[in-house]
């Protein structure tokens, strides 16, 4: 990957702890990789035990929140977890402290994954596509969404969003440049269009990653009118989208 640089207005903390915007310019290097601190493994140093019992909170927390919002119960992510509710509270302060962690190690992922798709593809939109695929893929846009706004925003919460909005403003000009990507569409753009693709939340997990995989498909073809993919699954019916809204 070469190295880009962007001017770009990001958000970072005034001294009295409110949002505020700045401009610089950032160079995302050829073989930039996340620093430990912004991996998505947060605790490192952990024993075996624990470190599984984490792992096991975070995954079923990041899941329940996805689908329930924030006010999901911590019973529920402790059950899914297979941990009792006291092991959540011994690692965090309370749901405030876990949601914190979980936008940090999500974003933080995304931001791994922008970079290894524009070290690792072979031209710029097939980095963006397969940046979006594994995106949409993961549920991040149902789990942002539900999550924005309900918790105060740390320092390493502004700054590693900031980091993978670089990362995804360079995809973004990259295949701009390449001219495959249409010239009036933002990295804001992209980035929101993930939290659009949220089919309704009465169908089984599965079958709700199918159905945004199927829209992420016409909406990339949409934005690069010569490319055409199949589009995964089959089509959603009307008799089932009644039975959703009607019943």
């Amino acid at each position: 990957m070469s190295g880009a640089s962007r001017t770009r207005t990001t958000k970072t903390q005034d001294t009295g702890g409110d949002i505020v915007g700045s401009r610089h310019t950032t160079t995302i290097p050829p073989a930039r990789k996340p620093q430990r601190s912004r991996q998505a493994d947060p605790s490192p140093q952990l024993r075996t035990d624990a470190r599984r019992n984490l792992e096991q909170v975070l995954r079923a927390a990041r899941e329940v929140f996805g689908e329930l919002g924030y006010d999901a119960p911590m019973e529920e992510i402790a059950r899914r977890a297979g941990v009792g509710v006291g092991t959540i509270y011994r690692r965090f302060t309370g749901k405030e402290a876990l949601v914190q962690r979980i936008m940090i190690t999500e974003t933080n992922r995304l931001t791994v994954e922008a970079i290894n798709a524009l070290d690792e593809e072979p031209d710029a939109w097939s980095a963006l596509a397969r940046y979006l695929r594994r995106a949409v893929g993961s549920g991040a846009g149902r789990l942002f969404p539900a999550l924005s706004g309900r918790v105060p925003v740390t320092e390493e919460m502004s700054s590693s969003r900031a980091e993978l909005n670089e990362a995804v403003g360079v995809l973004v000009d990259r295949a701009k440049a390449g001219g495959l990507l249409r010239a009036d569409v933002s990295d804001a753009d992209i980035s929101l269009m993930m939290s659009c693709l949220l089919p309704p939340s009465g169908l089984p997990h599965p079958q709700r990653l199918t159905i945004a995989g199927r829209y992420l498909e016409i909406l990339l073809d949409g934005l690069h009118a010569g490319h055409s993919s199949p589009l995964p699954g089959k089509p959603f019916t009307q008799d089932e989208l009644d039975s959703l809204f009607l019943s």
